[in-house]
């Protein structure tokens, strides 16, 4: 599918040509999985369609994964790095052992840049506009290894809960799933 347009995102003063987005888990490694739904399946979709908004704004995409296929953390920074990214955005769903945690959080790398903080914070509001009913679990700094080695800004957005029945059901939605794609297109 073809979802280019003829403009180019801003960021102060680059322009913002190509984004790498990495659909957190995939293969054996399924992420949190309750009911029928698998973290990495929703990962996967809401990944696709956080192409395609993009691609719409004239990006350039990169993908860890285009399939339900493993893919190393190592692998993920290398591709990144190795396509020279300006951003890396890696898509996740939260999960915790009570079913009634819920929220939207982005995490950063400790000591992440200025552009990757902003860039957090962006896609943060732009989640809790777009879903104002949802908890905000705010902006984190973590250790993640996708965060740390990758050279370019980067965020991984918790888009919901997995583990609670209501926001599992919500996650699943593909008009939800696009609108989380749209909601994180826009704040980049």
């Amino acid at each position: 599918m073809n979802c280019r347009a003829s403009f180019f995102l801003e960021d102060g003063m680059n322009t913002i040509k190509k984004i790498c987005i990495d659909p957190g888990h995939g293969g054996d490694d399924n992420g949190a999985a309750w009911g029928h739904a698998e973290e990495d399946d929703i990962n996967l979709s809401v990944a696709y369609l956080l192409r395609c908004e993009l691609e719409k704004r004239g990006v350039d995409v990169v993908m860890t994964r285009e399939a339900d296929v493993y893919v190393a953390l190592a692998d993920r920074c290398m591709i990144a790095n190795k396509a020279h990214s300006d951003y890396f955005v890696s898509i996740h769903c939260d999960a915790f052992h009570k079913e009634t945690a819920s929220g939207i959080s982005t995490h950063v790398f400790r000591g992440a840049s200025d552009v990757s903080m902003a860039l957090a914070e962006r896609v943060q509001g732009a989640m809790l506009k777009r879903f104002p009913g949802h908890l905000n679990r705010g902006v984190k700094l973590a250790g993640f290894c996708v965060l740390r080695h990758t050279l370019m800004p980067a965020v991984l957005v918790e888009c919901e809960f997995i583990s609670n029945p209501d926001t599992r059901k919500f996650l699943r939605e593909p008009e939800n799933q696009l609108a989380i794609a749209r909601a994180i297109a826009g704040a980049i």
